[in-house]
């Protein structure tokens, strides 16, 4: 379990699969996915070196105003 507090999770579904993450006031990042179909509900604690340059655009569109300024932050480290 993460200590750290939760700022806001972002959903940016590929098609049908889901495709979340959480950011954290740690500047952690929890992905929570589906890979496929058959492979879904996947979790995995990543950096943001981790997202790809497209998802990170999607993440900052569906950003919350309020949070835009730390999440721009953390995806910048």
């Amino acid at each position: 379990m993460n200590g750290s507090k939760e700022i806001v999770t972002i959903s940016v579904p590929k098609g049908d699969l889901d495709n979340d993450y959480t950011f954290f006031e740690d500047g952690k990042i929890r992905h929570n996915y589906d890979q496929n179909a058959n492979k879904t509900g996947l979790e995995a604690w990543i950096s943001a070196r981790a997202i790809a340059d497209g998802d990170k655009e999607k993440i900052l569109k569906a950003c919350p105003l309020q949070f835009k300024a730390k999440i721009t932050a953390i995806l910048r480290k």
